[in-house]
């Protein structure tokens, strides 16, 4: 006796959004099929063997006069389930409409998990065939196998019992699944930056609280954590007033119902393994996902490659291969946007993902390695794929290249054709700190090491995800089940400088021998990819100042929010960073390259250089969307060449700035640190000022309680937070206006950002070609300078308190980029005891 799944054609054409019919008409045989290129022919469902399943198709007749049409299924010989057509030849009226039937019965020849393809043809009376339709038959493979399988919570309780770590894990886990409250669903209106409209109150994270319910229960066997995962999972799918009734499930956008339907998807791929919900049940779960499906593949394009769009589509990807919907899963993985284009045009060849900031690179390569080991489970090996690379649109779907001075297309070298994981997880290690802390760079934070990396060691045991491990705190779902139960010790993979071409960060790392690695000066610079929508205006930039576990510099060092006039007002532009600014503007975004790279023993150093226009930064409009008054260039604004020479060293880090313009500029040298002490060899101009521009579109109007002074023979600035120091020597100029004021801020003080005792310490002067020349002294207790001097903006002389002096001088900063030079030699007692030189 078989057992019958019926499935209606137009009733999954109506869920995918797809194309709704195959179509017969023209002047003789008709054009039987209109499927534009982008949308699905196919259409797929699962079953057990031996079970039938009924497909059933329409054609339509669009002509004035009958047509005959002989239907048959493609070389049937070379296929395993069996095949049957009510009709194998039909007659339709004119502007009439034909409905079949296609009855298949799964083979057991084929696999769990895999499937079978059949290709309907519509021919004429000639034998000519004027459409085609693909049918994928599906054996269902037994639940659960997307993220949490039988054989990996038996492998976990097994580690809860013989490791520490995982017993940890696991009582944390348990700790929050217990005191976790699932709000209760309600529909709210809020507005989301700048648009308003209507969702359910959940959060981004609701469903994978849920889902730590959901394994807490299968590896404790708490009932009443079940009944709370089987009530959300109704409410979410009812019929009526559940998630098809508002078409957003939480308070935010695309990249949090990405990750609300990864997690919903692998909560009922649990529960599908237990005998706990109904026919009903299933039938809303399935109707809820292929809604989802639907309304995410709506406004795929090749333009739209961005952090949402691909967190949106992973959870098209999860409803589909829950649901075993090949047909779906094959056009959310191919489809032009889709994520297969996401992960070959997003990704650079360095590994980071284009927007260049942590937080997105990592949201977005967490999302990829989701999707990698629900694969995996099923059978299938995502994890070596290699990708060739496609081309990266330098416009945006909504947004042209330059709108608000963004760029969104990739920098730096193209050496490789072909792109994966691989380089997804060890990309990111060499901008690391010694605790695993990813430099911020963008729209970020410094992002400590993420969960991912659990997975990654399971398929890349590398030494360097090792490394990064044993610096987490291995807790979470992700190292329950996926973690190994032990990480071998292994050496620092990042101690020495380095750089990423692509996201054009470089790393310089000071190597005092004998040395723990928090002793390390380490400084960042920016001279690499703009990152469209999230991108910062900050190329030469110091990125970040590190040193005995201190950071002092961030590039979310004030916040105000997306939906806030201060993102991009004050946020992201040229003035909060720690560079040169010219006119008070905000710098174009272009491809900017590092001249000069070396890693030496006793000094490591970069420089870098960008060719830019300055202009206005744009202002907030609430009536525009994208809510920003846009500024042009003037017209008669030429590029500024700008060239920064970064030399750290073991005890300071040398900044030397070059500037070149055709046109005479006004030059802002800015630095930013936390708890101004003194200023030295200055006298005051002026009255204190309440913002350093009253302008609406300048970006100093939101530095506040301004003091300029003058200097003469250079300054130096101090600064302390804790027991934390820095002192910023102005060397060159010698003459110039130095500005102290209070460094933008957003109100609540949380980490690195919006810290009451930030300021800005500056140097301005005029011209068209000229030196900054600073020395910075990163401490804490005693200074090891004891005192510097420079006789020219090309050479340094320090000397420090434990009797050494060291020489530092360059030659052709200023030239073509090509024969710069830089050389150290260091003294004691007049007598040369070592030297380097980047020759």
């Amino acid at each position: 006796m078989h057992t019958r799944i019926y499935t209606l054609l137009l009733t999954f054409f109506a869920i995918a959004g797809l194309a709704t019919r195959v179509c017969a008409g023209g002047p003789d045989d008709g054009d039987l099929s209109y499927t534009p290129s982008n949308e699905v022919k196919a259409v797929s469902r699962s079953a057990n063997a031996s079970e039938i399943i009924e497909y059933t198709f329409q054609l339509n007749n669009e002509s004035e006069k009958e047509l005959t049409y002989n239907l048959s299924i493609h070389k049937p010989r070379l296929l395993s389930c069996e095949y049957a057509l009510d009709k194998s030849s039909v007659t339709v009226k004119g502007k009439g409409t034909y409905e079949g039937v296609l009855s298949v019965k799964v083979s057991d020849r084929i696999p769990k998990g895999a499937f079978e393809k059949a290709t309907l043809l519509v021919t004429n009376a000639s034998e000519e065939v004027v459409s085609s339709f693909e049918f994928i038959t599906v054996r269902s493979k037994p639940h659960p196998y997307l993220l949490a399988t039988d054989d990996l919570l038996a492998e976990a309780k097994a580690k809860i019992e013989k490791y520490p770590w995982a017993k940890r894990a696991y009582q944390q886990m348990e700790k929050e699944a217990l005191e976790y409250k699932i709000p209760k669903r309600e529909v709210v209106t809020r507005p989301r930056n700048t648009l308003e409209w209507d969702s359910f109150n959940y959060q981004a994270n609701t469903s994978e609280q849920v889902f730590n319910k959901a394994l807490v229960w299968k590896l404790s066997n708490n009932g009443r954590l079940r009944d709370e995962v089987v009530g959300f999972v109704r409410d979410v799918c009812d019929p009526d007033e559940g998630y098809m009734s508002v078409g957003a499930a939480t308070t935010g956008v695309q990249v949090h119902e990405g990750n609300f339907f990864l997690y919903l998807a692998a909560i009922c791929d649990v529960l599908y393994g237990e005998d706990i919900l109904t026919k009903d049940d299933h039938e809303h779960i399935a109707a809820t996902f292929r809604h989802y499906i639907k309304l995410q593949g709506e406004d795929l394009s090749g333009e739209g490659i961005m952090n949402h769009e691909a967190s949106a589509l992973t959870g098209s990807v999860f409803a589909a291969l829950f649901l075993e919907d090949m047909a779906a899963l094959d056009h959310v993985m191919h489809t032009e946007g889709g994520l297969i284009d996401q992960l070959s045009k997003g990704t650079m060849p360095d590994g980071w993902w284009f927007e260049s900031t942590v937080n997105y690179s990592y949201l977005v390569v967490e999302r990829f390695t989701l999707v990698a080991q629900a694969f995996e489970n099923y059978g299938w090996n995502f994890y070596d794929r290699r990708f060739p690379v496609r081309y990266k649109s330098k416009d945006f779907d909504n947004a042209k290249e330059g709108f608000t001075g963004m760029k969104f297309d990739i920098w730096g070298p193209m050496e490789k054709n072909t792109i994966g994981l691989e380089e997804m997880y060890t990309g990111h290690i060499p901008l690391m700190d010694e605790e695993a802390y990813v430099v911020s760079s963008n729209d970020s934070k410094a992002t400590g090491p993420h969960t991912f990396y659990e997975l990654a060691y399971r398929h890349f045991p590398k030494k360097e995800i090792a490394w990064v491990l044993n610096h987490s705190d291995r807790s979470g779902w992700e190292a329950l089940l996926y973690g190994a139960p032990e990480i071998p010790d292994v050496q620092d993979p990042r101690s020495e400088s380095t750089f990423a071409p692509n996201v054009g960060i470089t790393a310089l790392r000071s190597q005092t021998p004998n040395k723990e690695a928090s002793e390390q000066i380490q400084a960042y610079v920016k001279y690499g990819t703009h990152g469209g929508w999230h991108g910062h205006f900050d190329r030469t930039g110091l990125l970040a100042l590190d040193r005995y576990g201190h950071k002092y510099f961030g590039t979310e060092m004030a916040w105000f929010g997306y939906g806030n006039p201060g993102y991009k007002e004050s946020v992201q532009t040229s003035a909060t960073h720690n560079m040169v600014v010219v006119d008070g503007l905000q710098q174009e975004a272009v491809p900017s390259e590092q001249l000069l790279f070396h890693d030496g023993e006793m000094m490591q150093v970069s420089v870098v250089e960008t060719n830019a226009r300055w202009r206005k930064i744009p202002t907030w409009n609430v009536k525009n969307f994208p809510p920003w008054d846009d500024k042009a260039y003037d017209p008669g604004f030429k590029p500024v060449q700008q060239r920064r020479l970064t030399v750290v060293t073991d005890d300071f880090v040398v900044l030397a700035d070059h500037l070149n313009a055709s046109q005479e500029h006004q030059y802002d040298w800015l630095i930013h640190p936390i708890g101004f002490q003194s200023l030295r060899g200055v006298k005051k101009k002026g009255e204190p000022l309440e913002q350093l521009s009253t302008a609406n579109d300048s970006p100093y109007k939101y530095f506040k309680n301004a003091q300029w002074y003058t200097m003469k023979k250079g300054t130096t600035a101090r600064f302390q937070e804790g027991e934390m120091k820095l002192d910023v020597h102005t060397l060159w100029p010698q003459k110039a206006d130095v500005l102290i004021a209070a460094y933008p801020n957003a109100g609540k003080h949380q980490d690195i950002r919006n810290n009451p005792d930030r300021r800005t310490y500056g140097v301005r002067v005029n011209g068209k070609e000229l030196y900054f020349l600073t020395v910075l002294e990163p401490y804490k207790g005693a200074a090891a300078i004891k005192s510097i001097t420079s006789s020219r903006p090309e050479e340094v002389e320090v000397v420090l308190n434990d009797g050494r002096k060291q020489v530092i001088k360059w030659s052709n900063l200023e030239g073509d980029g090509t024969t710069i030079q830089i050389e150290v030699k260091e003294y004691k007692n007049n007598i040369q005891m070592r030297s380097e030189s980047t020759n």
